[in-house]
């Protein structure tokens, strides 16, 4: 008798939910590819839903799967098929919530996490693709639906309701999978770097927290900190060292607040120092190679501030961007800036003085060797033409570690003894050619630069072999590469080193 009755309610659920409203729909679906997001800001908008309906319904999942369950989100792109695949093992979207998720601008019951505007999922898919798919198994309910968009079809025949295709399920399944067919903008293998970046970044706090796994293309995104500078007061370099990090708390007019850490880099760097800007544990401003670096604060971007500085700011009371990708801050940044930039340069921990003043103590850099240059067609020209500055002398020395990813060049050059020392980033974006960083000379006059090439940027990929290897000219024809590209950064960090130069 029981039995029968859960069939009949099963039966009841499968059958009293045929269509959906997408109510005021059709005229949106049309406007919604035309939205200026990124393509990981766009899938951040999957991911958000997931963990929202984790969050909401933790105690729930946990009871079912046990303490040690995680969330597992999957992102899986096909760039060749034209096809993205988002599954999350989250609670799934329930009957009762169903309708209002489906139709855009509805925004959800709680709007207090990471869903909040009742757009996401809807403004992303028709960004990234004409027609996609969304299968769904609520947690304790026995069904799986699934609905299906097609903007064409939709607008063409003013369609204002989806039919859903109902089927029994486990009561314990409990998952969403999107899938995106004919997506608009197939990122190539250099871009999936860029969005596994930024997407290891934006989630920073849940990857750290360990109980959010999120895969891209089979691989579990991880996020590392730089190494915090510990080193003495610069003033003082024969005293104690100090751990450069410093926490900051700031409240706002308007009972907005602001909450985090402030660090210097041990390393400097010209496109990972900065702030992340956080709001509900996530990044919104500032993640990978875009961080956010206010002039108020870094000054120009020759200065050692700009290079070292770094840390998370989670502001909360503020808003943010229908597509979650800007802090909407309603004239409150200049108050915030300075109320910063006040704690940063008083005090005990003077970050931005020191920042701009220490020079030393610093590891070396160990160098490389130098394998064969091994030209491509569409650079031979730029590089066989390339010539040395009448200043300047280099001298090439072999690594110790012979480590074919480091090069290191030794020259005089406007008056001053140059080391530069050239690296292979694996894990810099296409878009970001180089990174250039001082480093600590000798004490004895010389100068010291590293350079960090991306080698996914096709500038990059013109001169370096299979395996990933520094390549070197082997004749005056094809006079290094490597050499006439340090003589023009030299030449270009000489130049903005003038001025700082000049007051110290």
């Amino acid at each position: 008798m029981r039995h029968t009755s859960l069939l009949s309610r099963m039966a009841r659920m499968i059958e009293d939910l045929k269509s959906v409203s997408i109510r005021p729909g059709v005229s949106l679906l049309t406007v919604l590819p035309h939205l200026n997001y990124k393509p990981w800001y766009a899938l951040a908008e999957f991911v958000d839903n997931a963990i929202q309906s984790y969050e909401s319904s933790k105690t729930a999942l946990r009871k079912v799967e046990g303490k040690s369950w995680k969330l597992a989100i999957d992102i899986d792109i096909d760039g060749e098929r034209g096809v993205i695949t988002v599954r999350d093992n989250a609670a799934g979207i329930s009957r009762e919530a169903y309708s209002r998720a489906f139709r855009p601008a509805e925004a959800p019951l709680d709007a207090s996490g990471l869903s909040e505007f009742g757009m996401g999922m809807k403004s992303a898919s028709a960004w990234l693709a004409p027609r996609w798919t969304i299968r769904t198994s609520a947690l304790s309910e026995p069904v799986e639906r699934t609905v299906t968009f097609d903007i064409a079809s939709i607008v063409a025949d003013t369609i204002e309701e989806l039919s859903v295709v109902s089927a029994a399920a486990p009561r314990d399944s409990h998952f969403t999978e999107i899938t995106l067919y004919d997506i608009r903008r197939a990122p190539k293998s250099r871009t999936l770097g860029k969005i596994k970046d930024h997407l290891s970044s934006l989630y920073r706090s849940y990857i750290a927290r360990g109980d959010v796994v999120i895969t891209l293309n089979g691989e579990q995104l991880t996020f590392e900190q730089p190494e915090v500078l510990t080193a003495p007061y610069w003033r003082d370099p024969s005293g104690a060292a100090r751990h450069w990090r410093l926490p900051v708390k700031l409240m706002l007019e308007g009972g907005r607040r602001m909450e985090g850490w402030v660090a210097l880099r041990a390393k400097g760097s010209t496109t990972r120092a900065g702030f992340a800007l956080l709001r509900r544990g996530r990044v919104i401003e500032g993640s990978a190679d875009e961080p956010y670096r206010p002039r108020e604060i870094f000054g120009a971007s020759n200065s050692f501030v700009f290079q070292r500085l770094f840390g998370e700011l989670t502001l909360i009371g503020f808003s943010v961007s229908h597509t979650k990708d800007g802090i909407r801050w309603d004239e409150a940044e200049e108050e915030l800036l300075q109320k910063l930039k006040d704690v940063l340069t008083g005090g005990a921990t003077p970050m931005l003085e020191q920042a701009q003043n220490w020079r030393s103590g610093e590891p070396e850099i160990a160098s490389a060797e130098v394998v064969p240059f091994q030209p491509k067609a569409s650079f031979k020209s730029s590089v066989a033409s390339s010539r040395q500055h009448e200043g300047a002398r280099i001298v090439t020395r072999p690594a110790r570690d012979r480590d074919p990813h480091w090069r290191r060049l030794s020259m005089a050059f406007g008056g001053e003894r140059w080391e530069v020392t050239i690296t292979l980033d694996e894990q810099a974006s296409d878009e970001s050619w180089m990174d250039v960083s001082a480093l600590p000379g000798d004490g004895a006059g010389t100068r010291a630069l590293e350079v960090r090439l991306s080698t996914r940027h096709p500038f990059t990929q013109g001169f370096v072999i299979d395996g990933g290897r520094i390549n070197e000219g082997d004749g005056e024809a094809n006079r290094p590469a490597s050499g006439s590209f340090s003589l023009w950064t030299i030449s270009l960090r000489a130049a903005r080193a003038i001025a700082p130069r000049a007051t110290r």
